[in-house]
């Protein structure tokens, strides 16, 4: 018996070894090594700007990734995220739109995004020299809109924008802290990124973390890993389907799939999403979208000078959805502020309620995130396009007021 114990100890050390051996040799050098170059590129193409702190590379091409999902980003001559490398036309008339990843469109195609959706409107309404512009990069907030959109027009006299739509976001609320002292400038000088994924190696053995050590460096222990978490997977949707039961007073066997999924991109992000409602919505949310809304004015301000029009759009997160105090404490706030500073603005919160909630929130957002997905965007776009914009005989575009 000992004697077979031991051959069994024996030969699960030797298979462990084996497949440690080879997935350092075989599997770091195709796949690992492909994360790294992306990920260099990703951050190598994430440039430092001194008056607007960071931004995109101006005309280039590089694979970026969020949430396991690969994207490609091209930019054009202003550093936008655009459908392909080039320089935009000095005859056309352009309509900004800037945001935060929202606007970038993290995880998607171009095409997918809300200026992607725009631009097709543009095309399939036969309009000519006219296109909306992606000026949004993920983490900025509204001192940045207002640094680059400032920047932007100022250095490039030959752009031709008749409006600038700002997108604004919850994680505003915790970003704004960041720029309360308003910098003139930001540090520009290139950071080195070094990142390799073998620095887990060591670093999991010295903390004793075996199995974190087995799924990042073995195929064996990436397998246990992919379904333990499949198993896992199915454990929370029976979780989420007895819950949705209870809250929606259905049978169990009732609910369906999107609305589990739903249940995922309400419970995300906790960190933000806190900040709308109780103490923290009273002691410090309320001071950071004050600054929010400030900084919109001086943009707005700006833009007046130069006859250029500003529409703000505010939207609406799963959890808001499905949660009225949170989602009535920030519409209201920010649009009485808006209000209050004659700012033009959209809503889009009822578009995204109309409707059994999560089923809309399972169709319009990306699953377990609170991004809007294509068809959100798309949304999105067709409220802008159907409601607010108006194609004129000249062939641009102007906006009804409120």
């Amino acid at each position: 018996m000992m004697s077979r114990l031991k051959n069994i100890l024996i030969f699960i050390i030797l298979y462990i070894f084996i497949d440690l051996l080879m997935t350092q040799l075989f599997l770091f050098n195709f796949y690992y090594n492909k994360l790294e170059k992306q990920f260099v590129s990703d951050i190598e193409n994430r440039i430092l700007n001194q008056n607007y702190e960071y931004g995109f590379a101006k005309k280039k091409s590089f694979l970026s990734s969020y949430l396991g999902q690969e994207y490609t980003i091209k930019t054009n001559n202003l550093g936008f995220r655009d459908y392909e490398v080039r320089d935009l036309n000095k005859d056309y008339h352009y309509t900004i739109v800037i945001g935060d990843s929202f606007v970038e469109g993290v995880g998607l195609d171009y095409k997918d995004t809300l200026v992607g959706h725009l631009n097709k409107k543009i095309i399939s309404n036969d309009i000519k020299n006219y296109e909306f512009l992606n000026a949004g990069v993920t983490g900025y907030s509204s001192y940045i809109y207002l640094k680059k959109i400032v920047t932007i027009i100022k250095e490039n006299p030959w752009l031709k924008t008749d409006c600038v739509i700002v997108v604004l976001d919850k994680s505003d609320i915790l970003d704004a802290g960041s720029y309360f002292d308003r910098p003139k400038t930001f540090p520009s000088k290139k950071v080195e990124h070094k990142f390799r994924t073998n620095h887990f190696f060591l670093q999991d053995l010295r903390k004793g973390d075996l199995w974190r050590f087995m799924y990042k460096q073995t195929v064996t222990g990436a397998v246990l890993k992919k379904i333990g978490d499949i198993l896992d997977d199915r454990r929370r949707n029976l979780r989420d389907r007895y819950l949705l039961s209870k809250k929606l007073e259905k049978s169990f066997f009732k609910i369906n799939i999107k609305q589990i999924h739903a249940l995922r991109s309400i419970n995300t992000r906790k960190s933000i999403t806190n900040t709308l409602h109780g103490n923290a919505w009273e002691s410090s949310s309320k001071k950071s979208l004050d600054f929010e809304i400030e900084n919109v004015a001086l943009l707005k301000n700006f833009l007046d000078k130069k006859n250029i029009e500003l529409l703000v759009v505010i939207f609406p997160w799963p959890f808001e959805l499905a949660n009225a105090v949170p989602r009535e404490n920030y519409s209201n706030y920010v649009t009485q502020k808006l209000m209050d500073k004659k700012i033009n603005y959209i809503s889009l919160y009822k578009y995204f309620l109309d409707g059994d909630i999560y089923t809309n929130i399972s169709d319009h957002f990306i699953y377990n995130d609170m991004h809007l997905n294509g068809q959100g965007n798309s949304l999105f776009s067709d409220v802008l396009w159907k409601s607010y914009l108006i194609n004129n005989d000249d062939g641009t575009v102007s906006y009804r007021p409120n």
